[in-house]
């Protein structure tokens, strides 16, 4: 799957929270508030928190983010 535009830039914005001390929900909120979708912002959990797909998809299910995400937003870079 290829990566939407602009996701570079996001995730440096996230793992820059990340870094600042930001929780792990806080850092899914930016991705998801960015526009990413559920398997990119897992993709993105990997490269920041260097852990495997399974972990992130783990990460993401206990955080809760996604749970409250309407079905009709557009995806990343579309709007």
């Amino acid at each position: 799957m290829p990566l939407p535009t602009g996701y570079a830039d996001l995730v440096q914005q996230a793992s820059a929270e990340a870094r600042d001390g930001a929780t792990e929900t806080a850092v899914l909120r930016v991705l998801r508030d960015g526009g990413l979708q559920l398997l990119p912002s897992a993709r993105a959990l990997c490269d920041i928190y260097d852990i495997d797909l399974g972990e992130a998809q783990r990460r993401i299910d206990r955080s809760g983010v996604w749970s409250d995400v309407r079905d009709d937003r557009a995806p990343f870079g579309v709007g």
